[in-house]
């Protein structure tokens, strides 16, 4: 049990449906060199693979005392947190953006570890995106763009 800070609890306690206190990011990829047709699918199943999550992101929000803490989440399901979807014709920047706007429009699940990421494909150009938002009380804005530039490459093969 590690209880939150003061200012994450802040944040617990400002948010509102109007209000909501995540974070998100949106990433545009465009397919690797040689990738063939299903290459996001195939990414997919292998972000997938990785069914234990470390740190924050397989722990929930917990209270006693009217104090929050983090706990581990016992029943994590992968499926709620990662999703693969892909854009309806004709997959314009436009169609992505909606999509974003709408699951981000969306509060966090307050029961469960508080993120989500969406791999989407179908985008014009053999291009493929990602697109993930966090609770601020987990992490703020600046570390997950630190985060995401460390998990990034510009080998494919990483």
């Amino acid at each position: 049990m590690t209880p939150l800070s003061p200012a994450d609890q802040l944040f617990l306690w400002l948010e509102k449906r109007q209000q909501p206190m995540h974070v998100g990011g949106l990433m545009l990829f465009s397919f690797p060199d040689g990738a063939g047709p299903k290459y996001v699918t195939e990414l997919a199943a292998s972000l997938r693979a990785y069914q234990h999550p470390e740190g924050r992101y397989g722990q929930r929000l917990g209270r006693r005392l009217g104090q929050y803490y983090w706990e581990e989440d016992d029943h994590f399901d992968l499926e709620h947190h990662f999703r693969h979807e892909a854009l309806p014709k004709p997959g314009r920047i436009r169609e992505l953006l909606s999509l974003v706007s709408a699951e981000h429009s969306n509060l966090l699940d307050r029961e469960r570890p508080m993120w989500e990421a969406h791999l989407i494909e179908g985008i014009r150009g053999r291009q493929f995106a990602l697109y993930y938002k966090i609770h601020h009380s987990v992490m703020d804005g600046i570390s997950a763009m630190r985060i995401a530039s460390k998990t990034l490459s510009t080998d494919p093969s990483e």
